[in-house]
């Protein structure tokens, strides 16, 4: 059932022709999965390929600008299922509220895109059980991280551990029909192994998210900040991340609080957390007025940001002096790239993607996620000359551009969806039933009952409407 792990790609691989590339995703905001669909998104349309993105959410308040109206993927964006529930009971059950958009997605995409050469999905793999058995496309999954691992689990709580096994055993089932699977890192690929038992000998490809670097460079600095900065001349220390407790903000306050503690005869710079910030989004509301109470508490004077347009993070990005990233085991992470690009250090966790895109001490710091750790980072950055921190904001950059640019991606993804379509058409080829018959098959029969429902409903509307006429007679 596993088609990735047992084919030859030199025997198939082929780009004879533009595909029609249909993209898949449970919910366009903002964030790294995102923002890596979208970069496939644009890799796919410069390719020449037809390109569609489907979605059950894209709200134009929180959303990359290529998919905002007036963007150039606008136009490719397709939004459907917007009447099924994010949540349900308060909060509760979100992924099987998401495997349930998922699968109307997939049924969707499936009746209404059945040309398609490829789906490309990613999250959740629910999907590809479906495609497998009604559509003839061939199917690459991006597997960003197991999702299985992102959740936070009750162990008292009987019923909960029975749903996410349910839940578990359907993510790692329905990855073994997809043709070809992606990883963001080798950190994630190792991971997934690890993580799935069935998947073992399963070939994982590496694709590295490339930065945007067109939109860091028009850098449109507010006049306000540039006013601010002048009167200020302090070093500024910046975090950029969503308001979200495995982010890990809190060590960027602590790692100022041990700085001050230890560093008395100089000046605290100044902190900056900005970042993604979603007021439908209860955790990061909750999160935000934590890290407020904690800054309080320990008299660290920090500026929050929320939900910051794209001009105002370039202008943080250049600006600041250093750039805290903060989550542990991080599964790629694009904020240390941008930090690279924008020649500025980056003070990241030894841990995860950033221990493949950061040189420790050559373009950044690699740090234990321990408040003494990113306080002494920060003190060396901060005592450094400003020649020091050029140079090794120059490499950074340097780095980014030969490892992590959107040419690489480009290149690299055409190949995956080469090898995609090849495994997918020799799938298809030694099945003994037809996928689209298949589709055909079970349009027929919902039909056919719909048909019935309707006809037994007027059966009774007829039969009451007649048994109203006769009791009125009689009377």
């Amino acid at each position: 059932m596993n088609k990735a792990a047992h084919t030859d790609d030199t025997t198939c691989f082929t780009r004879a022709r533009p595909l029609h590339v249909v993209l898949v995703h449970v919910d366009l905001g903002i964030g790294g999965a995102e923002q890596l669909i979208l970069q496939l998104a644009q890799a796919s349309k410069r390719a020449g390929h037809t390109l569609d993105i489907v979605t059950t959410r894209c709200d134009p308040d929180h959303c990359f600008a290529a998919v905002k109206p007036g963007g150039d993927l606008f136009p490719h964006l397709q939004v459907v299922g917007r009447w099924i529930p994010a949540t349900l009971l308060h909060g509760k059950a979100k992924a099987l509220c998401s495997t349930l958009r998922l699968a109307y997605l997939a049924w969707w995409t499936a009746r209404k895109r059945s040309k398609a050469d490829v789906y490309v999905l990613d999250v959740l793999p629910l999907p590809l059980w479906i495609w497998n058995w009604i559509s003839s496309a061939s199917l690459l999954f991006y597997c960003h991280f197991p999702d299985l691992l992102l959740l936070r689990r009750n162990p008292s709580s009987l019923l909960q551990q029975c749903y996410r096994r349910v839940m578990d055993g359907m993510e790692e089932h329905c990855m073994k029909y997809a043709d070809l699977i992606a990883v963001n890192s080798q950190f994630t690929r190792e991971t997934v192994r690890k993580t799935f038992s069935s998947l073992q000998d399963t070939e994982l490809h590496v694709l590295y998210p490339a930065l945007d670097t067109a939109s860091l460079e028009k850098n449109e600095i507010m006049q306000e900040e540039e006013e601010e900065e002048k009167e200020d001349g302090r070093p500024m220390i910046v975090s950029l991340n969503r308001f979200e407790r495995k982010k890990n903000l809190e060590l960027v306050l602590e790692a100022a609080a041990w700085y001050q503690s230890n560093v008395p005869q100089a000046s605290l710079p100044r902190i900056v957390i900005a970042g993604g910030y979603d007021l439908h989004c209860t955790e990061n509301v909750e999160y935000l007025k934590e890290l407020q109470q904690y800054a309080a508490a320990k008299n660290i004077p920090v500026i929050f940001m929320k939900s910051i347009s794209d001009a105002t993070r370039a202008s943080l990005l250049k600006r600041a002096t250093a750039v805290m990233y903060t989550p542990t085991n991080e599964h790629f992470g694009i904020v240390p790239l941008e930090v690279m690009y924008s020649e500025t250090i980056v003070i990241a966790v030894n841990a995860g993607g950033p221990k493949e895109t950061i040189v420790d001490g050559v373009c950044g710091y690699l740090c234990e996620p321990t408040e003494e750790a990113f306080g002494r980072a920060l003190q060396t950055v901060l005592e450094a000359t400003p020649e020091q921190r050029a140079a090794m904001g120059r490499a950074a950059k340097e780095r980014v551009i030969e490892f992590f640019s959107e040419e690489r991606l480009m290149r690299e993804w055409q190949d995956l969806l080469s090898k995609a379509v090849c495994v997918g058409r020799s799938r298809q080829s030694k099945l003994w039933w037809s996928p689209k018959t298949t589709l055909q098959i079970i349009q027929a029969l919902s039909t056919l009952v719909l048909y019935y429902c309707l006809t037994r409903v007027l059966t009774i509307v007829s039969w009451w409407s007649w048994s109203s006429d006769h009791v009125n007679n009689e009377l």
